[in-house]
């Protein structure tokens, strides 16, 4: 069997909420940056691969009295939050140890993506498909075909992890064999039952 990993809330930590809180902005000010940024089609856009933080603080910047200063340090402290989940990190090691082939496929910016590449597991991955990168994001059934196109893959033989529902049924449509993903140690064990060569743990 072939792991396929998700990123964001799967292997780091992604929580909106708590990146406004650390913002230290007022709440009515952390409410417009969620509605004008992660609950918008900007935020989509950058996952898209389509648009860029500066373009998408500028067109903010305009519908709102948001300023362009207050979106960058937004920016930072979302690369900032995303800090691994050990739990996580451990199966990944532990998995390639086993001889288990590992790929990623994340809905993720460029830039955020291109933070991350730099962590000593990212070495540990076959392959890795960035939406931003594709221009195309999940749960477009595309783009799970095209990781099992790239790297020649059987979706029978693919476990797929991921925490958004969307983004399993479209695996589930094409065949991939999937775990919706929450950090708990039934989610975990659920992982490794698919996974003959991994000690119980």
């Amino acid at each position: 069997m072939i792991a396929l990993w998700d990123l964001g809330n799967v292997v780091v930590q992604w929580n909106p909420d708590k990146i406004l809180q650390r913002t230290g902005l007022p709440a009515n000010r952390a409410n417009l940056l969620r509605q004008h940024l992660f609950e918008s089609e900007l935020w989509l856009d950058l996952d898209r691969g389509v648009t860029d933080e500066e373009t998408v603080a500028a067109e903010i910047s305009a519908l709102s009295d948001l300023q362009p200063s207050e979106l960058f340090e937004c920016f930072d402290i979302v690369r900032e939050s995303l800090t691994d989940l050990p739990e996580s990190v451990e199966l990944i090691q532990q998995m390639h140890s086993a001889g288990i082939p590992l790929y990623v496929l994340s809905n993720m910016s460029l830039v955020n993506a291109q933070y991350l590449r730099g962590r000593p597991y990212f070495e540990l991955f076959n392959g890795v498909v960035i939406s931003a990168e594709e221009k195309m994001i999940k749960p477009d059934p595309a783009l799970f075909e095209l990781v099992l196109k790239r790297y020649d893959l059987k979706a029978v033989d693919v476990v797929f992890i991921d925490d958004s529902e969307p983004n399993i049924d479209a695996a589930k449509s094409l065949g991939i064999n999937t775990v919706h993903f929450k950090s708990t140690d039934q989610c975990y064990a659920k992982v490794r039952s698919f996974f003959s060569e991994l000690a119980p743990g």
